[in-house]
C-alpha cells in the first residue's frame, strides 16, 4: 500500500532493541528512538525506514556535476536526494540536507514508480542518488532498481556501508562516485565521525564488481592535504587501478569547520602533480578555476580527448571511448 510505513532491511532484534546492520555503526535502536543517520526509527516490533521515498530535491544535471567525467560525458542525469547521513562531517558542504535528522521534514512522498516515470518522461537513461547519503535510503534505492528498466543507476556516496547491503547495491548500479574524505583513521574519526576501512572496501568491491568508479577527494588545508596523507591515498588508488579518475576538489569553510582557510589553486595543483607522479592517469581539479585538471588528456600522446568549459563538454577528440589520435583506451563508459 502506497505511503504505508516501510520496514527497514538489514537488522535483527535482540532483547527489545533493533540492531541495524546497514552500515558499520551498528546502531542499537529501541522503540521511539533513531540511529545515528536519523533514518532508522525503532517501532515496538520492527525497525522502520522512516525516510522511505521522502525526497528533498529532484533536478536534471549534467553528469559532470556528480562529478563523473568518464561516464557518458555530455549526457544528463536525473539527480535525486533526501535527508540525513551516516557520517557527521564537521565540514559538510551540503549540511542543510545531510544533517537533517528524523527522516527529514514531512512532505510529499515520491514513490519508486513515479521517480522512474520522470526519467522516461524526460528521456533520461541515467538516475543518480546524490546530495545526501544514499546508503541510508537503501530500501528506496532497491525498489527503484527493480523498476528501472532501461535506466542506469548512479550512486554518489561516502562508501560507509556493510558488505551485505553493499553487494546488493553493486549488483544494481552502473556507476559510482565515491567520496574519500581523507586518508588516515584519525581524520575519519575526528572529522567524519566514521572509519576509513569500510570506505576503501567499498572502492575495491566496486571495481571488482565492474561498476564504473570515480573518486572525489576534498582538499582541506592542514587537515587532509599533507604530503604523506596524499601520497598514501594516491598510492592506494594507483594500486587499485591507475585508470580510476580522481577529482581533487577545493574546500570552503562551512558547517562546523570555520577555522580552516579555503583551498587555493596552489593546493590543487600540488595534489595534481603528486597524483600524476604516483602514476594516476586521469586527475581532475574542481571548485576553483585552475590552469589544468578539467580536460581528459590522453596519457599516451597528450592530446585532449574531452575538453570541458564549465559543464559544456566537447568529445570530438575521442572515438568509441578511446583517444581519436592514437586509439589509447581512456576508461570511458559510454
Amino acid at each position: 500500500m502506497k505511503n504505508a510505513p516501510k520496514e527497514a532491511c538489514h537488522y535483527r532484534t535482540e532483547h527489545g532493541r533493533h540492531i541495524c546492520g546497514l552500515c558499520p555503526h551498528g546502531c542499537r535502536i529501541s522503540a521511539g528512538s533513531r540511529g545515528i543517520c536519523g533514518s532508522r526509527l525503532g517501532d515496538e516490533h520492527i525497525l522502520l525506514a522512516d525516510n522511505y521515498g521522502k525526497v528533498a530535491t529532484v533536478n536534471i544535471d549534467p553528469l559532470e556535476k556528480k562529478p563523473l567525467y568518464h561516464f557518458r560525458p555530455g549526457e544528463e542525469v536525473l539527480s535525486v536526494g533526501g535527508w540525513g547521513c551516516n557520517m557527521g562531517c564537521l565540514h559538510c558542504q551540503n549540511n542543510s540536507l545531510s544533517m537533517a535528522r528524523g527522516g527529514g521534514p514531512s512532505g510529499r512522498r515520491v514513490e519508486a514508480e513515479e521517480l522512474v516515470a520522470i526519467c522516461h518522461r524526460e528521456g533520461l537513461r541515467n538516475l543518480a542518488f546524490t546530495y545526501n547519503e544514499p546508503t541510508i535510503w537503501h530500501e528506496y534505492v532497491m525498489d527503484v532498481a527493480e523498476l528501472a528498466d532501461g535506466i542506469d543507476l548512479i550512486y554518489v556516496t561516502n562508501g560507509y556501508i556493510n558488505p551485505s547491503p553493499r553487494s546488493e547495491v553493486l549488483e544494481r548500479i552502473t556507476a559510482m562516485n565515491l567520496d574519500v574524505k581523507g586518508f588516515s583513521e584519525s581524520f575519519y574519526r575526528e572529522v567524519a565521525k566514521a572509519d576509513l576501512g569500510p570506505v576503501l572496501d567499498t572502492a575495491e568491491d566496486a571495481l571488482e564488481s565492474g561498476v564504473h568508479l570515480e573518486i572525489t577527494y576534498l582538499l582541506i588545508p592542514g587537515r587532509n592535504d599533507d604530503h604523506d596523507q596524499l601520497q598514501a591515498f594516491c598510492r592506494w588508488l594507483s594500486s587499485l587501478s591507475p585508470d580510476v579518475p580522481v577529482h581533487f576538489s577545493a574546500f570552503h569553510r562551512d558547517h562546523l569547520m570555520q577555522d580552516v582557510r579555503d583551498t587555493n589553486a596552489e593546493d590543487l595543483l600540488r595534489a595534481f602533480s603528486l597524483a600524476k607522479d604516483s602514476g594516476l592517469r586521469f586527475v581532475y581539479l574542481g571548485n576553483l578555476p585552475v590552469s589544468q585538471g578539467r580536460d581528459t588528456v590522453c596519457p599516451r600522446c597528450g592530446d585532449v580527448a574531452v575538453s570541458r568549459k564549465g559543464y559544456r563538454t566537447d568529445t570530438s577528440g575521442m572515438r568509441r571511448g578511446a583517444c581519436a589520435s592514437c586509439a589509447t583506451a581512456l576508461n570511458m563508459r559510454l
